[in-house]
């Protein structure tokens, strides 16, 4: 008996640094940084604004919990301008400008089964909570946020492969470990109150399509 627990616990001692080199090897954080267009769930919107789409840039930065699941934070900056009545309040207005800054806690499931994976597609979820401004030339300002959720889905190609002398450089001069080009579809809701409007629900929610580049760092 002596002897089998001495021989485990010499196994589990020399198989230890290993497992922890393992552990160490995974990539742990990621960041992004992305630019695409949002367009509003709204109707009316190319009515105010002329458009029924809005330049949105972006970032992230989430913790990899599992191999596979990946939590984090991310925040997204629109603006939009236009004239006529204020989407939110109904008010006749002259010049408008209108921002939205989402902040999304979201978790993602990535279908990587190994490592230098090409292709990996993912979806997630989350909450979401909107900051929305709307200046107008000669009126008061009007600001607020509100809860709402989101989803998302999309597909990474690794980059590595297509260039391996710049992912050297890469890693070492900021230890990034994988680069990713990535492609998003994203779909939000949240609803404002607006008792002044004819619409007692002003829904600031829509679809955010974009594209970026995600880092894996340890």
């Amino acid at each position: 008996m002596i002897r089998v627990i001495f021989g485990c616990s010499l196994f589990m001692l020399l198989l230890t640094p290993l497992v922890t080199q393992a552990a160490q090897d995974q990539p742990r954080w990621t960041l992004e940084m992305n630019a695409g267009l949002f367009e509003p769930e709204d109707k009316n919107w190319s009515t105010y604004y002329g458009s029924e789409r809005m330049i949105a840039v972006g970032g992230s930065v989430a913790y990899r919990l599992l191999y596979v699941l990946d939590l984090g934070m991310s925040v997204d900056y629109a603006q939009d301008r236009g004239t006529g009545n204020l989407p939110i309040s109904g008010l006749q207005s002259g010049r408008v400008t209108y921002r939205k800054l989402p902040v999304d806690l979201f978790a993602v499931l990535r279908l990587r089964f190994t490592e230098g994976q090409w292709l990996v597609p993912y979806a997630g979820g989350g909450y979401t909570r909107f900051a929305y401004h709307l200046t107008v030339s000669g009126q008061d300002t009007t600001r607020g946020s509100v809860n709402g959720y989101h989803a998302r889905a999309g597909l990474q190609l690794l980059l590595d492969p297509l260039d391996k002398s710049a992912a050297k450089e890469m890693y070492s001069s900021f230890g990034a470990i994988n680069s990713y080009l990535y492609f998003e579809v994203k779909r939000s809701r949240a609803e404002v109150n607006s008792a002044i409007s004819g619409d007692p629900k002003f829904q600031m929610g829509g679809y955010s399509f974009k594209s970026g580049l995600m880092v894996e760092f340890r």
